[in-house]
């Protein structure tokens, strides 16, 4: 029997990026077997629960991918921060309004127990500042990793010409008003291409429901989804509300372009894939179209697996210089 050394508590949601993450985690513990213990699989995360897992940190390391962090003291305790809505910026405070009270309830939870935590990854620079906007005496025990993304074979050569929108459909989410923007500019170009959207009818509006462009193939499992990124002509993700945007990790990987907002964090994930564009600017957009048939190259092992768990875990230790000054001369968190 293995000598564990390492709690994962995995409790939580399983669809959007949460899910594609424990996606990678269980091909990681598959393919090298760490001394790990997993536990809150297919489990809510209630205040049950989070008192219940309490009882089980009897290991060096506890980790949490659920955003809280473990409270026991004595071992070394280690969160996944991967909801941006746990940290709102001031001007986007209107959100608040369109979640659910239960959910409100939880951003004192999730930033209180951060106080607690001895090592906080965030997937990206964007949300490392969040954090610390929110939370200053966090700083120094920040590390930012980019959330692991496999490729799951390479691109598949196809006639179709197709724009791939795999967003999980959320009320504060800007979509459907760049849908528009987007079906607009394909017009303005002549452009043939046919829009895959992963939502149901119920999701969109009247207009776009029955739009001839529109194919509405519903929210898919990663599996089936990566068929449709392997044949794609380029993706569209205009959310900018995202802690790490798998879909622009994705079209790195598969050497897609992606049509998406020219903010800092997209540069930062998608980097040559990026096609950008000035949110709700139709001239923009059209414009933006013509760099779709410039090759990009893929990038596989962008944001290999093995490294990212091997950090988040603690199996290296090079991830205990968690001093400030260490992290900015790396380039993964920003100044003050």
């Amino acid at each position: 029997m293995r000598n564990e050394s390492i709690l994962i508590d995995t409790a939580g949601g399983w669809g959007g990026g949460a899910g594609r993450l424990k996606i990678e985690l269980d091909a990681f513990l598959a393919e090298h077997r760490p001394p790990v213990r997993v536990i809150g699989r297919h489990r809510r995360l209630t205040p049950s629960w989070l008192v219940r897992r309490e009882a089980a940190a009897n290991l060096p390391v506890a980790v949490s991918l659920s955003n809280v962090s473990f409270l026991r003291p004595g071992t070394e305790r280690r969160v996944l921060v991967h909801n941006a809505l746990h940290f709102l910026h001031d001007r986007e405070r209107w959100v608040l309004s369109r979640l659910p009270p239960s959910f409100r309830a939880q951003i004192p939870v999730v930033r209180g127990s951060l106080y607690q935590a001895d090592v906080v990854v965030v997937p990206c620079s964007e949300m490392a500042q969040r954090v610390v906007d929110r939370l200053p005496a966090v700083r120094d025990r920040l590390l930012v990793l980019p959330n692991p993304v496999s490729q799951v074979g390479p691109r598949i050569p196809t006639t179709d010409v197709s724009i791939l929108v795999p967003i999980v459909w959320s009320p504060f989410k800007n979509v459907a008003s760049e849908l528009r923007v987007l079906l607009a500019a394909l017009d303005r170009r002549r452009h043939r291409a046919l829009v895959r959207v992963t939502a149901h009818p119920r999701d969109l509006p009247g207009d776009l429901v029955y739009h001839p462009r529109l194919d509405l193939i519903g929210p898919l499992p990663h599996h089936r989804l990566v068929a449709y990124w392997r044949r794609s002509t380029a993706v569209f993700f205009p959310c900018v509300l995202e802690s790490f945007g798998y879909p622009l990790a994705e079209a790195r990987v598969y050497g897609v372009p992606v049509l998406a907002p020219d903010t800092p964090q997209a540069r930062e994930i998608a980097g040559p894939a990026l096609v950008p564009y000035r949110l709700s600017d139709v001239d923009s957009l059209a414009a933006a179209l013509d760099g779709l048939d410039r090759p990009v190259a893929p990038e596989p092992h962008a944001f290999e697996r093995g490294g990212y768990f091997t950090r988040l875990l603690g199996l290296t230790r090079d991830d205990r210089r968690t001093g400030r000054a260490a992290r900015v001369a790396a380039g993964t968190l920003p100044p003050r």
